[in-house]
């Protein structure tokens, strides 16, 4: 089976060769968010629904942006070099600054992404300034 590329509107991808989809943030989304010098990865194992977060960066400027699950699925694997070279996601967000694997539990969801050119058409049509919120960890410190 050939490989199939997906972007949401947070601007994750996600590449699905048979069940399981190779997840990271889009080029666009590094360029908006600047240098990234942090990565939380997701455990292997937890389970995430479409749209929840499932790991986070942090810029050199101290920004943190959720990096949402594009489809519901179980973190099969995780990028354990980015532990040590967060920097590889501005050098390749959509090659090996790769976030995570996960297992593709519902195929149909992959229908609501947008295709490439889908994305593209997307992003012209969206300001800078809308793109992504920041998260704001320190609104209620009670979860930490």
């Amino acid at each position: 089976m050939s490989a199939v590329k997906k972007y949401t509107e947070t601007h994750e991808w996600i590449e699905v060769v048979n069940s399981e989809g190779t997840v990271g943030i889009s080029e666009r989304a590094q360029l908006i968010y600047g240098d990234i010098v942090f990565v939380e990865l997701p455990d292997v194992a937890d389970e995430h629904e479409q749209g929840e977060q499932i790991s986070l960066v942090e810029t050199a400027d101290g920004g943190r942006f959720p990096v949402r699950a594009p489809v519901t699925g179980e973190v099969k694997a995780f990028n354990a070099v980015l532990e040590d070279q967060p920097d590889l996601i501005n050098r390749s967000p959509e090659g090996d600054g790769w976030i995570c694997r996960l297992s593709v539990v519902s195929p149909r969801e992959l229908d609501v992404l947008m295709s490439a050119d889908e994305y593209d058409e997307y992003e012209e049509e969206e300001p800078d300034e809308e793109y992504m919120d920041e998260t704001d960890f320190y609104d209620d410190e009670d979860e930490y």
